[in-house]
């Protein structure tokens, strides 16, 4: 996009928000003045990354200006990047079935489904500039192997380079490489969200186990931390089980509900008087420091390197699908945030997380930015679905666009988006499609995002049509 364009795009700003609106997220405080200039024409050592969240609805083409301003955006980076959030297959041609776990309603063994694009809305996105896609959710396996395989060849196929799955568990660690310009950038994706029959497996080739294929999980254990008076309840109920021979001194009480232990549940006696309950959230060692390590080797062999992290869970696991958006909804799980900045200390130098339905904080971690939650890409459930009134903050999304100069960040822009929340209407061929926020919408958005930040110390004060973000040192 030449300079001129987009100084035409960015200066509209400066007239009240009239087209769109950025958040600048300034480090230092060092002010910048539009219309700003391209990685590319700073240094040769620099490199741009536009972000976007979930594919949660088809991607049509769309005469809406502020859809095709956006559309200028994505394509000015040299790298794109979205969620896969579903399958890319022909359904006329799909001679696969449907697995017993589905990622959206998870019924274990009803009849199954997902969400499932025409390959031609790769094509699209590929238009669009998206060269990036993270691979690894909870949607990956709604259609078993043939789906995921299908997906990730109609991918390649439209030239957009995946990561996060794979036909072993350390293809699906790898990280994915893409060389744009002067700049190798590797793509790590993992899974903290995912359904159990999707998780890859190294197998054991002396028991002639074989691989399997699936995503790079990130599996989880939490335990709920109660008040002394809640666990001496807890405790009865584990003895009426049958736990006969649990003392009236134990910290720690797991309840056997089901056949499987993901079906258990672990609770613990706080040590102290707090009587507010809590969880514990754990990750899995192996899976942990693996994903770690592929971040720490992909480094080694690349300019830049992202993480990419799906996960839907708060740090209270608050639902998030009333009215009003709980506050507590919107604060990570606590694995999420360990493993996020675990990330930057291997070299990532931005983590990207998706899969809440809603946005989420932004901190910035030795000087390299984490989105907690960029939300929906493209969305089709609309304000109301299933017969349930969903929060306004479900149609809200965010694209984010950084820029390296040098190995440092140079600017972080911030362009909140909608898609169908200003009319509701169901008829429109659009409504999946992102759309630059108008200006009382970016307002409500850029209000949102300074509430969610504040906890990580990043402060964003709004002055005029401009947000700036004062990093705590």
């Amino acid at each position: 996009m030449s300079p001129g364009r987009v100084g035409s795009i960015l200066g509209s700003l400066q007239d009240g928000l009239n087209r769109l609106a950025s958040i600048m997220i300034i480090l230092h405080s060092a002010q910048l003045a539009f219309p700003l200039a391209s990685a590319a024409s700073i240094s040769n050592n620099a490199w741009s990354l536009v972000a976007s969240g979930d594919l949660l609805g088809d991607v049509v083409t769309t005469n809406d200006s502020r859809a095709q301003a956006l559309w200028d955006i994505t394509r000015s980076a040299d790298f794109a990047f979205f969620n896969m959030e579903g399958q890319l297959f022909r359904d006329a041609d799909f001679t696969g079935y449907p697995s017993s776990e589905n990622g959206g309603n998870n019924d274990y063994g009803n009849v199954g489904g997902g969400p499932t694009y025409d390959p031609s809305q790769a094509s699209l996105l590929a238009g669009f500039g998206f060269n990036l896609a993270s691979h690894a959710n909870n949607h990956v396996w709604d259609y078993g192997f043939d789906g995921y395989h299908e997906t990730r060849n109609n991918l390649e196929a439209a030239n957009i380079t995946s990561a996060g799955s794979g036909a072993s568990l350390a293809e699906a660690r790898n990280a994915s490489f893409v060389q744009r310009g002067n700049t190798r950038l590797s793509l790590i994706c993992a899974a903290g969200t995912h359904t159990p029959e999707s998780v890859a497996g190294d197998g054991e080739p002396s028991d002639n186990l074989a691989p399997r294929p699936g995503v790079s999980a990130l599996r989880t254990s939490l335990t709920t931390v109660v008040d002394g008076e809640t666990f001496a309840n807890i405790l009865r109920i584990a003895r009426a089980q049958g736990q006969s021979d649990l003392t009236d001194d134990v910290a720690e009480v797991t309840l056997y509900t089901g056949q499987s232990p993901m079906f258990w549940s672990s609770w613990r006696r706080a040590e102290s008087n707090e009587t507010t309950p809590k969880l514990d959230w754990n990750t899995n060692e192996d899976d942990f420091n693996g994903i770690i390590a592929s971040i720490r080797d992909a480094k080694a062999t690349s300019d830049a390197t992202v993480f990419s992290l799906h996960v839907h869970e708060s740090d209270l696991g608050a639902y998030d699908s009333i009215i009003p958006l709980p506050p507590a909804s919107t604060v990570p799980a606590s694995y999420i945030t360990n493993i996020s900045r675990s990330a930057i200390e291997a070299g990532a130098d931005v983590v990207l997380v998706h899969g809440p339905h809603h946005l989420r904080g932004i901190e910035i971690y030795q000087g390299r930015p984490i989105f907690y939650s960029l939300g929906s890409f493209t969305y089709s459930l609309g304000l109301h679905f299933r017969g349930v009134s969903l929060p306004i903050e479900w149609d809200d999304g965010l694209i984010t666009h950084t820029e390296f100069v040098d190995g440092t960040v140079n600017r972080i822009a911030l362009y909140p988006t909608i898609h169908n929340q200003l009319t509701n209407d169901t008829s429109l061929a659009d409504r999946t499609m992102p759309k630059l926020a108008p200006p009382a919408e970016a307002q409500r958005i850029f209000n949102y995002l300074q509430e969610v930040s504040r906890p990580f110390g990043t402060l964003i004060s709004i002055n005029g049509s401009t947000c700036y973000i004062h990093v705590s040192q």
